[in-house]
Parts: C-alpha cells; sequence; structure tokens
C-alpha cells in the first residue's frame, strides 16, 4: 500500500487533487469523493486515529450529508462552525499555508505527555543542538525560540484596557464619544474612508493618520466650542484589522489578518514561531520602501519592549537563515546556543548573553574551537578580552585544580586545592558538617592516575577529625559525606527485598505483567506505530528487552558512569528536586523478578521511583552476586509473605547521583543487632573503631547486657561474653556481626486476664515463674458464687496448634474425598453423595472456627494447696475465666430440641436427652458423649442396655452425634466424629467465655 508523504511528489499531486476535490465538494459536487479523499488523508497524516468511512447509497449518514449540501448550496446554513469562524480571520487559500518539507510535520503522537505545554520547539534536538551536544557532551538548547503570545487576542479586534496616547488612528478605527452637559449622548462611530469622524451637530474632525491624544484634544476643544458647559469623553471601542505577510524561516508562512494593535511578536506567533533554522536578530519588517531591521535578543534580554514593534498594514515579515551562532555551557545562569550578529564577538558580550556565571570569581574559561580539519581545540583558561569565534563553545567550570564536597555538609560544593589540600583541611572550616552525619566512612570519589577510570576510597571520618589519619586530595577529587537517613537506607524493606531477589515494596508499578521476548517485541511493534520512527523503536524496544533479560539494569537508567563520569561534571550540588539538565521525570527498570505463573520464570517491572542505587544493586543480585552482601541480608530481612514490611523508606538523592555507591556500602557492612538504639546494617573501613560505630547506631538500650557482647568475624570465628568495655577498645573489619542480648528479664513480657468470678478481675503483669496459685492470692480469691470446676482456661500456644490442626484436617478431607468418591460403588456412592454435603459443611467449619485454645486446668485453691504438681506456670496471654455456678445441662447434637435443661441431682443422660425430645433418626447413641466444664469429655454408655449412667454434673454438655452410617465405607469415620467433637468442646467453651 503506497503511504502518502506531504512534500514528496506524489503527496503533490494529491495536494492539488484534494483541493479541487474539496472545493467541488463544498460546492455541491462529489460530495463522496471528498468525503473519501478526506478519510485517506486523515489515515496517511495520523496513522493511529484513522477509522475506515463507507458511505453506501440510502445509508442515514450519506442522507443527512446530501441534507446537508444542499443547504451549503442554497446558503441556508445560518450557524457557522468554529472552524469556518476560525477560517474568517485569516486570508486567502487555506491551502496556502500546508508546509512544502515533510520535517516541518511533527508526527509524534499527540499523547506524548511532551505535548503538555504546546511547547513543541524544546522537545525534538535540532542538528545546531546535536552538533553542539557532540561536541560539548552537554544537551544545550536555541536560546529564545520559546518566545510566545497568545495567537487568540492577536486576532480579536476587541480590547482589554485604555489606548495608549501615542496610538496612531485608521481607517476602521472605532471611537466611543460621550458628551455630558448641554448635551448628554454616547455614539459609536467609526473612522471613514476619509479619514474624517463625523458627528452630530459638529464639524468632521480628521483622525486617520494622528495619534489617538492629539485627536482627542482636537475633538474636545471642537465640542466645548460648538456646545456650553460640555465635557467629552473619547474612547477606542474597536480598533482596524491589518493585513501582513510572514514569509522566512517560520512554521506556517503565509498572510495572517490582525489588529492594528499586533506586534511582530503576534505575527509570528500567528505564523507558529520561528523554526530553529531561522534567525532571532536580523529579522526584517518591509514597509514600503522602508526596511526596519529587528533584533529579537533586544526582546528577549529586555532591552527592548514589544510597543516598540508595532505592526501596520501591509508590512511583510521576513525572517532570514540562522547566522553564526556558539554556544555557552556550564556553571551560567542561562547554558544555550546564542546567535552572533557577526562572525565574532568578545568573550564578556558572550557571557552575558546566557545571563553571566554563576559564580562571580573562581571560574574557569576554556574555549572549544574548530580547526580547519573540523576537530575540536581547546583554549584552555582563556582571558575575559578573548574573542570568541563563530562555533565556539564557551565553558565556565570550576578551576582544575579543584574538589567538590556533598552530602550531609552545610556548604557543599566545590573548592580549590588551596583551600583544603588535604582531607583533614577540609574538615576543618568551621561548620563545615551538617547534623547527624555518619563519620565511620566517607567516600572519595576520585580518578586512578594510571587508568584513568574514577573509583571509590572508603575513609574513615572520625579517625580524620581526631588526626589519626589523613588523605592528600587531588584535582577533581569529591568527598561524599553520608548522614545517618542515608546509612538506614542500607537495612530499608527496599534494599532488603532486592538482595532477596525480590519486587521491592515501595516501587509503585508502571508496568506489571508477565511477557516473554516474543510479546514484547510485538509491545514494541504496537507502541511505535503513533511515534515517528517505526523501525528505531522497535529496535530500542529489542535493545531494552535485550539488557533487561541479561540483568543489565543500571545501563538503563540513564546515570550511569558515562553521565556521572561527563567531561564537564558538575560540580554544585544539585537543587532539592530538580532534574538532572532539565529532563522529565522518565519510567526506568527497576528489574526482572521471579514469575512462576510466567512462561519465561521471570516478571519485568518499571517504576517511576527514580534511585540509580537500587535499580543498579538490582542488576547485581540478578546476577547472582547475593553473597557478597550476605551480612547486608541479616538484619530486619526474614519476613514472611503475610508479614506487613514496616521499614520502608524513600531513595535518597545520593544513591541516585551516584548508582554505583548503594552496592559499594553493602560490600563494606557489617550486622549490629540486638539491643541497641538503632540496629541494622552500617558500612566501615576495615580496622575501623567499634566505639565509633557503636556512637553511630546510637549506643545500647536500657535493656542490654553489658557483658553479653558477642562478635563473630567473616571467618566464622566468634567471640562471647565480651563486656562493652571490650568492644568498644576492639576493632571492626567488613563482614562482622555483633550482637549486643538483653538483660535476663525477671518479669515476663506480656499479662494474664482474669475475668469472672474473682474479687479482683482484670489485667496483671507476671514474674518468670509466677504459678497460678500466686495469681489467685493476688485477685483476692474467689467469690462465693464461682464454680471453679467450670473454669476456662486458654493459651495463645495451645490455640495456634488447635488452629493449625483445623486447617490441616480441613485440607486432608478436601484432598481425600475424591479419590474415596473415584473408589465407591453401588450403594457405597449412593452413600458418598448423601454424605457430601455434610462434610463440605464440617470442612467450611474448620476454616471458620476460631480456636479457643483451652487447657484442663484445676483452680480450686483448696485443691491447689493439697496437690502442688497441678498447680502450673503461667505465660504471657493466658486467660482465666471462672464462672458462676449453672443450674443447667445442655444436650445438643443429633436431638429433635436441642437446648439446655434444668439440672437435677439424680438425673443421667438418657433422662436429659428425653427432656430435649429425645433423638433424631439419624443420631447413634452409642456414640454419645459429655463434656464436663472442666474441659474434659467422656464416653456415655448409651447402648441398648444401658441408660449411660454416668453423673451428670451442672455445666455440662451431652452431645449426640450423627450416625455415622454414610461414612463406615469411608476411611475417615473416626477423624470425621474426632472432628464433631473438637468443634462441640470449642463452642461450649466459648459460650463459657461469652457469657463472663
Amino acid at each position: 500500500m503506497a503511504v502518502w508523504m506531504p512534500g514528496s511528489l506524489l503527496g503533490r499531486v494529491m495536494e492539488n487533487s484534494m483541493r479541487r476535490v474539496f472545493r467541488g465538494a463544498v460546492a455541491g459536487r462529489h460530495l463522496r469523493s471528498g468525503l473519501a479523499c478526506a478519510a485517506l488523508l486523515v489515515s496517511a497524516v495520523m496513522p493511529g486515529m484513522a477509522q475506515t468511512i463507507e458511505l453506501s447509497e440510502g445509508s442515514l449518514d450519506l442522507q443527512r450529508l446530501q441534507a446537508q449540501r444542499g443547504q451549503w448550496a442554497d446558503g441556508q446554513q445560518t450557524s457557522p462552525s468554529m472552524l469556518d469562524r476560525s477560517r474568517s480571520t485569516s486570508a486567502g487559500d487555506p491551502w496556502q499555508n500546508m508546509p512544502s518539507n515533510p520535517s516541518q510535520y511533527d508526527t509524534r503522537d499527540p499523547r506524548d505527555p511532551a505535548f503538555a505545554d504546546g511547547n513543541l520547539s524544546q522537545r525534538r534536538l535540532s542538528s545546531l543542538e546535536q552538533q553542539y551536544r557532540q561536541r560539548g557532551g552537554q544537551p544545550l538548547e536555541q536560546f529564545g525560540y520559546d518566545l510566545r503570545s497568545d495567537r487568540r487576542l492577536a486576532a480579536t479586534s476587541l480590547l482589554n484596557g485604555a489606548v495608549p496616547d501615542d496610538y496612531v488612528l485608521g481607517i476602521g478605527d472605532e471611537l466611543v464619544v460621550t458628551l455630558r452637559g448641554q448635551v448628554n449622548s454616547t455614539t459609536s462611530v467609526r473612522v471613514d474612508r476619509e479619514g474624517r469622524v463625523v458627528l452630530p451637530n459638529m464639524a468632521p474632525v480628521t483622525a486617520a493618520g494622528r495619534p489617538f491624544g492629539e485627536f482627542r484634544d482636537d475633538l474636545t476643544a471642537q465640542a466645548q466650542a460648538a456646545f456650553l458647559q460640555t465635557s467629552v469623553f473619547v474612547s477606542v471601542g474597536s480598533v482596524r484589522s491589518i493585513g501582513v505577510l510572514v514569509t522566512g524561516e517560520v512554521r506556517a508562512p503565509g498572510r495572517y489578518t490582525l489588529t492594528s494593535f499586533s506586534s511582530l511578536i503576534d505575527a509570528l506567533s500567528q505564523a507558529d514561531g520561528i523554526q530553529k533554522t531561522g534567525s532571532l536578530r536580523s529579522v526584517r519588517i518591509l514597509r514600503g520602501n522602508t526596511e526596519i531591521p529587528v533584533d529579537l535578543y533586544e526582546v528577549l534580554l529586555g532591552s527592548r519592549t514589544v510597543n516598540d514593534l508595532r505592526l501596520q498594514d501591509g508590512d511583510q515579515i521576513i525572517v532570514p537563515a540562522i547566522g553564526d551562532t556558539v554556544a555557552v555551557q556550564g556553571d551560567v545562569v542561562r547554558p544555550g546556543i546564542y546567535e552572533l550578529k557577526s562572525r565574532e564577538a568578545g568573550l564578556s558580550t558572550v557571557l552575558d548573553l546566557a545571563g553571566g556565571a554563576q559564580r562571580a570569581v573562581g571560574n574557569r574559561l576554556d574555549i572549544l574551537r574548530l580547526d580547519k580539519s573540523g576537530r575540536n581545540q581547546t583554549i584552555r583558561d582563556a582571558a575575559s578580552t578573548a574573542k570568541i569565534l563563530a562555533g565556539d563553545i564557551l565553558s565556565v567550570e570550576l578551576p582544575r585544580d579543584a574538589i567538590a564536597l556533598e552530602g550531609a555538609a552545610e556548604r557543599p560544593g566545590g573548592r580549590g586545592l588551596a583551600q583544603g589540600k588535604t582531607l583533614r583541611d577540609v574538615l576543618n572550616e568551621p561548620y563545615i558538617l551538617s547534623s547527624n552525619p555518619y563519620l565511620p566512612l566517607a567516600v572519595i570519589d576520585t580518578e586512578d592516575p594510571v587508568t584513568r577510570q574514577r573509583r571509590y576510597i572508603p575513609v574513615d571520618l572520625q579517625r580524620v577529625m581526631d588526626g589519626a589519619m589523613n588523605v592528600t586530595l587531588r584535582e577533581r577529587d569529591r568527598v561524599i559525606v553520608l548522614s545517618q537517613a542515608d546509612i538506614r537506607y542500607l537495612g530499608s524493606a527496599d534494599v532488603q527485598a532486592v538482595l532477596r531477589g525480590e519486587q521491592p515494596p515501595s516501587v509503585k508499578l508502571a508496568v506489571d505483567r508477565t511477557v516473554t521476548s516474543e510479546k514484547l517485541a510485538m509491545a514494541g511493534a504496537a507502541v511505535s506505530l503513533g511515534g515517528e520512527d517505526t523501525g528505531a523503536q522497535s529496535q530500542q524496544t529489542m535493545a531494552r528487552r535485550d539488557q533487561t533479560m541479561s540483568g543489565s539494569v543500571g545501563a538503563l537508567d540513564g546515570h550511569g558512569d558515562r553521565d556521572r563520569y561527563s567531561p564537564k561534571p558538575n560540580w554544585d550540588e544539585t537543587p532539592e528536586g530538580r532534574e538532572g539538565n532539565g529532563t522529565s521525570r522518565q519510567r526506568r527498570l527497576i528489574g526482572t523478578y521471579p514469575d512462576p505463573q510466567s512462561p519465561t520464570g521471570v516478571r519485568l517491572v518499571e517504576s517511576d521511583v527514580e534511585c540509580g542505587g537500587l535499580q543498579t544493586l538490582a542488576a547485581l543480585a540478578s546476577e547472582g552476586l547475593q553473597q557478597r552482601y550476605a551480612v547486608a541480608l541479616r538484619t530486619g530481612s526474614r519476613r514472611s509473605a503475610d508479614t506487613p514490611v514496616i521499614d520502608i523508606r524513600s531513595c535518597p538523592k545520593v544513591f541516585h547521583r551516584h548508582p554505583d555507591l548503594l552496592p559499594f556500602l553493602l560490600e563494606y557492612a557489617i550486622s549490629i543487632e540486638g539491643e541497641v538504639r538503632f540496629p541494622g546494617v552500617y558500612p566501615v573501613v576495615p580496622g575501623a573503631k567499634a566505639e565509633s560505630v557503636m556512637r553511630a547506631v546510637g549506643g545500647v538500650t536500657l535493656d542490654a547486657d553489658s557483658n553479653a557482647v558477642e562478635m563473630t568475624n567473616v571467618a566464622g570465628e566468634r567471640a562471647s561474653g565480651l563486656s562493652l568495655g571490650q568492644l568498644n577498645q576492639s576493632t571492626l573489619n567488613p563482614g562482622d556481626v555483633v550482637r549486643v542480648s538483653a538483660r535476663v528479664a525477671k518479669r515476663e513480657v506480656g499479662v494474664v486476664k482474669v475475668a469472672g468470678e474473682v474479687v479482683r478481675p482484670g489485667r496483671y503483669d507476671i514474674k518468670r515463674g509466677e504459678r497460678l496459685s500466686e495469681l489467685l492470692r493476688r485477685v483476692d480469691g474467689l467469690t462465693p458464687e464461682a464454680y471453679p470446676y467450670g473454669a476456662v482456661f486458654t493459651r495463645v500456644r495451645v490455640r495456634e496448634a488447635e488452629e493449625a490442626g483445623y486447617r490441616r484436617a480441613a485440607l486432608e478431607l478436601e484432598q481425600s474425598i475424591p479419590s474415596v468418591l473415584a473408589a465407591a460403588s453401588g450403594q457405597e456412592a449412593e452413600q458418598a453423595r448423601q454424605a457430601l454435603p455434610f462434610l463440605q459443611g464440617l470442612i467450611a467449619s474448620l476454616k471458620s472456627t476460631r480456636a479457643v485454645g483451652r487447657v484442663v486446668v484445676e483452680v480450686d485453691p483448696t485443691i491447689l494447696a493439697a496437690r502442688p504438681e497441678l498447680d502450673f506456670v503461667l505465660e504471657p496471654g493466658d486467660e482465666l475465666v471462672i464462672p458462676k455456678r449453672p443450674s443447667h445441662v445442655t444436650v445438643s447434637g443429633e436431638v429433635l430440641n436441642p437446648s439446655s435443661v434444668m439440672f437435677k441431682s439424680g438425673m443421667v443422660a438418657r433422662d436429659y436427652i428425653k427432656l430435649a425430645g429425645g433423638e433424631t433418626g439419624a443420631a447413634e447413641l452409642s456414640d454419645a458423649f459429655v463434656i464436663y466444664p472442666n474441659g474434659e469429655s467422656e464416653p456415655l454408655d448409651m447402648g441398648r442396655f444401658s441408660d449411660g449412667s454416668v453423673p451428670i454434673p451442672p455445666g455440662s454438655t451431652i452431645v449426640v452425634p450423627r450416625d455415622p452410617q454414610p461414612f463406615n465405607f469411608l476411611s475417615l469415620t473416626r477423624t470425621v466424629v474426632g472432628l464433631v467433637s473438637d468443634l462441640a468442646l470449642a463452642a461450649a467453651s466459648l459460650a463459657v467465655i461469652s457469657r463472663n
């Protein structure tokens, strides 16, 4: 299929054809051809938004369009569309402004966020910008091409505010004249074709070509001469329209209708601005036989006002091609590419164009100049009187013999070596460090003198400040001082998750889906449909896929070594919240993580969270280097999937500016655990003093045992039973583990709860080894109404074990039912179908029932005193509920009326069952059992020749189970009966607890 490209031979032929077809369609001819051609144009220019239009004879759409065609032909259309109204503001053929150069079309997807501000000139690098970027290594934009005005205001004749007195009136201007006095009137009158203003009862007054202030004074004098005691008020209601022609290097050359108040800037805005191939300093206005040169830099830099550039009817604006240019980069107010008025300019003049240097003194001025062969030559340390030639790049940087300080410093930034030849000299500056710096380890980012590669050197700032050591600094060194917040990020949930090969919990997923290589390639092709270069985007997508699968996550961040060690680094601290080089935030690939549901076994995760260090760490972790950071995983990292993550921190900016710093610090990490203020991962230099590190972690807590410190080195050698004094005298090395144990507490952590019939119910803390009898004495014993035989005692560990047993039993039932049903046949199959609803209900009960954790205990103080072996040790979380003496017996299960009946001495189980209506047909009396008030249970002998004569105390529960006949064929009959018994016991215990 042929694709129409504007500017090609086929495109020009189609343009001419479409002009004729569209004009004929408007006149009532070739309606269907015009619509079809419009559809073709839409599909060619906007491929991502095209739709197929089918019009058949007799269709409703065609009838509607034919009716509209009749209205157009008969002149019956009374409400012009917005498009018609916009066309009425410009003269000439609407096709004459179509660009003939394909490069003038912006073919990017209009849904791109880059279109949000409407300033497209800054969103694509011009050829000139690309050349300067290749030469200077920094992205620069051409200055001044974002100059715009409101196009809507430039095309309207309505005015806001007063008209200045120097405004020159012309034919078509509307004046509002108000008379107050002998004559009271308000008249709106236009300057006629003879340039006069004619008012009732007054002679005509010449207006055209006169300043508004002069005309107003003349009119006032004539009115006061014609009328006694009359005041005159004159204002401009609306101004005339003028036509100007804009040609040259603008995006939409042509003739435009503006107001007489419009300036040169308004006309250029109507033409969609000057292209980056156009000149801003050599614009010309042809006015009759006069040529008026205009330097738009004077407007941009504030030395000339827009009012000086007011246009007149018939003006022609010519924008020639751009002239000679220079570039200014580095530490200036306004880095960019600037146009020169001549082939050369003074260095100070060019520096003024860029707003001047950011520092008043101490700058190094280098000039990059092309030689005759087109190669860069560097003129170092240029004088302020030097000449800048066309094509030069002026670079403003710190002096070559400079160092930089960043991080936890009060005054970060560059310093000359004269200010600090050693690290101690830098640290001796007053108030140099900010609050909460981390002193055991700082980093010097330096250049290896042999390989010229950048590398990190760890240094102990505490020893430097104490005078125990010093480091000589070299030019271009960068001292990075870390804060306590930076260090605590090493033990954060994000870092720990990446080290385990998991997804960071704080990442906001932009893309969280499983894709194969083929799907990713297809996704890249689909995305590129709305872009400028399908092939290029597809290649980028495939390259990104390849890098992702190989684990090269750091390379995709855009903040790798190339940016970090660019030829012209920015030595100043990056402002808060500012993006480097003015770039917008972009989604970045965080990494690949295991996904069992994926065909490839991995999942790609992207996010708008910017942390170059986390991305570099993810790349290293994906390459199987977790052993390198084994010590960093020792603290706070082993959490189950159900445990909420609480240590979520934002990524410090230092790890984003230096992506390799986070993995470097983790290599030097030690683990400090136990009773310290801030346990976690802390990097240290080899041989670091433990005392300095312990101060950095905040010291020990009040619960710390000062004689129970344990140290383990990287070789596995362990020293136990150390005192804090011995620890402070020792040294630490990367890979060591320090644990400060807690004192053996005499008091348990937690409380026990006593409720019901005790004198002083409530929550009580307990000491280690405290027994039940001691607790009963603390609550002042039992009340007279207490029923100790029915006490309910629960324990957390027992409850957890019971709940695990319930879940396990439910799972076993679910897994055994299908196999048993499959093996059943005949009568057994029918029995299985009958039993299935009951089993499903039992499984649901097991999953939903909350375990009680009841333990059968003796709480009668008299018995405990006589039998001390029953007096057990309490644990935190224990609960004791002592009910009142009950007067009923509960009957449940397969009886006609499950209920509680009054206790009567001498009655046996069969008597209570009769009071509950007797057993049902599905009951199995031989399996009936009783649950005593203390939680014990016993089977009842309810056979054919027995009445179940077991004594039934008050508060007991008699359970009549279901006949297990449907389950006789099952191997799990005993399991089912046992589970029913357990659930009944739990229900009875909960009933006692709820009543008390």
